[in-house]
């Protein structure tokens, strides 16, 4: 996860009396009163909102000198924030995504979801397999599991063994807006890829808005433009303690960060919640993974991926996302820019 730089308005020289005279000189033919209501109006200043988004902590801000625009705006943002989330989150039972998992199947997908997952799998080939939307019976196993037990080592190899079975992202039956579930028992989650496609869904409409400064975090962090100063965003990367420390430059670009320190099981952090499909065991040939590329999306689901697929694998996934690039934190600490 990633969190904005939050820094204070920009401070703006005022002009010279000399600077003045000659802005109103070149502007005889209108009136001295709108003439000094363009240079003394309303300044542009951020906008912030903070809440929530599909079990992440989330925030917004925005430059503008319309404070008014920019509240209502902001509001707009939030329902369609409330929108995606009846699409695609799992804790609703009667979201999109739950009743595709209860039913095994959707007569009429929204456009959203069937965009997701056509990505989803294509993103799945490219890696082969280690993004696989199709993991969720293992989450659901190991959930159970350590909701029991305190059993350091996870289910057991029969109980994996069979969840196992019923994940294959290649039995996701995409047919236009009908999707199916090929196996009784399958489960999808698109966890590794919709809060960035939120992400992006809410940066392109405040970019159709007229905002051109803006940071979107919501789970996964995208900018437009630069910083209103002319600086790149700086944006803090946090660490498994929850601080930021390190942090990256952007500029029009998104990040996504992945790690097993988000969700453990168990107090060593052996088990968490990014599976290795071929495994059912919990990934851990890296730390960290920090993508970052032009969408959001993108960088959400590559970062997944890379974080299952391992070192070795990351160039070949970065490449189904030209302009994407990678920071990979070894177990020992050691950092791989890619």
């Amino acid at each position: 996860m990633t969190t904005p730089d939050l820094s204070p308005s920009v401070h703006r020289k005022r002009p010279s009396r000399r600077q003045v005279l000659s802005i109103l000189a070149g502007s005889a033919a209108v009136p001295l009163g709108v003439a000094a209501l363009r240079m003394w109006g309303p300044q542009p200043v951020f906008h912030y909102w903070y809440g929530e988004a599909l079990g992440a902590e989330a925030s917004m801000q925005l430059w503008h000198s319309n404070a008014g625009h920019a509240k209502r705006t902001l509001a707009r943002m939030v329902s369609e924030v409330l929108r995606l989330e009846a699409v695609f989150s799992l804790y609703r039972p009667d979201s999109e995504i739950s009743r595709l998992n209860r039913d095994g199947a959707l007569a009429d997908a929204s456009r959203d979801m069937s965009n997701v997952l056509e990505r989803a799998r294509a993103l799945a080939d490219v890696s082969g397999g280690a993004f696989d939307p199709s993991v969720q019976p293992l989450w659901t196993l190991y959930e159970n599991h350590f909701r029991h037990t305190a059993d350091p080592e996870g289910p057991p190899p029969g109980h994996l063994a069979a969840a196992r079975r019923v994940v294959d992202y290649r039995k996701i039956d995409l047919t236009g807006r009908k999707v199916r579930l090929a196996s009784p028992g399958m489960g999808v989650t698109l966890n590794g890829i919709a809060q960035g496609y939120v992400t992006d869904v809410v940066a392109d409409l405040l970019r159709n808005e007229g905002f051109d400064h803006i940071v979107v975090e919501l789970g996964e962090t995208r900018v437009l433009g630069s910083h209103p100063d002319g600086r790149p965003w700086r944006v803090g990367l946090k660490d498994s303690q929850g601080g930021t420390g390190r942090s990256i430059d952007l500029v029009d670009q998104s990040s996504a960060t992945s790690g097993g320190y988000g969700t453990v099981f168990d107090l060593a952090g052996k088990n968490h919640h990014i599976f290795d499909p071929a495994t059912g065991l919990s990934a851990n040939s890296l730390n960290e993974v920090v993508v970052i590329a032009p969408c959001a999306m993108d960088a959400d689901a590559l970062a997944t991926a890379i974080f299952v697929a391992g070192e070795d694998r990351a160039p070949a996934v970065l490449a189904l996302a030209p302009g994407a690039r990678a920071m990979l934190t070894r177990k020992d600490g050691t950092v791989v820019n890619i």
